[in-house]
């Protein structure tokens, strides 16, 4: 393997194995509920903390980590991570239980826009937009192998109790990024010299915050968008089009899959096509899949559909978390939280808004409204001033 290429592998596993613990998540719900006797509203409370606590608040832990670089956390937080869901399945309280989540969701928090930063730093303008896409195939890839995961194990002996064997992924991740840490520290050092030079010779790049606020505008329309069809996919089709359950549901894995795949083709043609036939193109032909998506009345049609709109909505998630690191030099790690944690946290926003609108105008209008916001994505897009070294 090219000495290069193992760091940013290392990283993407870790990434793997930090997520795992935000798709495993709700698949112990019903157990803890029945457990501690839980309401709905303190099951809703811990996903919403879960949310907040890993999502939401990166940007702050990403602030953190441009004042002072942390490549010797990267290993331990994936390992916290992966030990604190270990004692979801034998916490003895519903406080305990509130307590185990936030401390798994600050080691995935202090987790992303360090090792998302250190990507960045290890590769170069001919491949750093492909390395960024194989890091996000780690975290996609990493809630359908925890949600995987978690329901195998219920199925064993000692049911929710089995939650302790995620504490091995866990370990072993922390012994594979613990042989890259000469380059993670190495890369991040170089980069704090450099952004000193700058500031000493007065050269450091001023931010836009017009164009900051596009490309994070961006991301929350195409994450409403993939969060809105990932959580109606399957009410959509067992109850307008007449589709089984077990068929219905199957659809989101379809969808997430397709997603999946989109993310790391993108990003290999964004270094070679540029930025912004990326960010426009995935948008723009998401739309007839979308389209296709709302009139599918067979089985092969749907899931081709969902499949193919997965592939492209999703296309552009690596551009725009190279776009924002590049907006914002001085503050790489607060530009990953910002993309991967904030924007995206906030799509869960959007999807309470089609929520309602669900409930008012009934779902079949909310599926074509989804057909119209990539819409004005695309539109955003456009208007997205393009750093020069992801121009093409």
């Amino acid at each position: 393997m090219n000495k290069m290429y193992y760091p940013v592998v290392a990283l993407a596993l870790g990434h793997l194995v930090t997520d795992m613990q935000a798709g495993a998540l709700p698949i112990v719900l019903p157990q803890l509920k029945e457990l501690f006797s839980l309401s709905y509203s303190q099951l809703a409370a811990i996903v919403l903390l879960q949310n907040i606590m890993s999502s939401v608040i990166q940007p702050a832990f990403g602030y953190l980590t441009d004042r002072r670089s942390l490549p010797r956390f990267l290993p331990l937080c994936a390992a916290l991570a992966g030990a604190g869901f270990a004692f979801v399945g034998w916490v003895s309280s519903y406080t305990l239980l509130l307590c185990t989540v936030i401390f798994i969701s600050l080691a995935s928090a202090t987790y992303h826009p360090q090792a998302s930063k250190t990507v960045n730093f290890l590769s170069d303008d001919t491949n750093r937009t492909k390395n960024m896409g194989l890091f996000s195939i780690g975290g996609n890839a990493g809630m359908a192998v925890g949600s995987i995961f978690m329901t195998f194990l219920l199925g064993l002996a000692g049911g929710i109790h089995n939650t302790m064997y995620f504490a091995v992924p866990g370990l072993l991740v922390f012994l594979l990024m613990a042989k890259a840490m000469p380059d993670y520290i190495r890369v991040n050092k170089e980069h704090e010299v450099q952004q000193a030079k700058k500031a000493a010779d007065g050269t450091s790049e001023k931010m836009s915050y017009f164009a900051l606020f596009l490309i994070l505008f961006y991301i929350f329309m195409r994450s409403s968008i993939h969060s809105g069809i990932s959580t109606y996919l399957p009410l959509y089709f067992m109850k307008f089009r007449g589709f089984e359950a077990v068929f219905s549901s199957s659809l989101v894995s379809g969808f997430l899959l397709g997603g999946v795949a989109g993310t790391y083709v993108g990003s290999i043609l964004s270094d070679r096509l540029g930025a912004r036939k990326i960010l426009l193109g995935s948008i723009t032909l998401s739309i007839p899949a979308i389209y296709c998506i709302t009139i599918a009345t067979t089985k092969l049609f749907a899931m081709a559909s969902v499949v193919i709109a997965g592939f492209c909505i999703i296309g552009s998630f690596a551009t725009t978390i190279i776009i924002a690191q590049c907006m914002m030099p001085n503050n790489v790690g607060m530009a990953s939280g910002l993309t991967i944690g904030f924007s995206v946290g906030l799509g869960g926003f959007g999807v309470t808004i089609l929520g309602v609108l669900a409930d008012k105008f009934g779902l079949p209008m909310v599926m074509q409204l989804l057909v119209w916001l990539p819409i004005v994505a695309a539109i955003t897009a456009i208007w997205i001033p393009i750093p020069k070294k992801l121009q093409k």
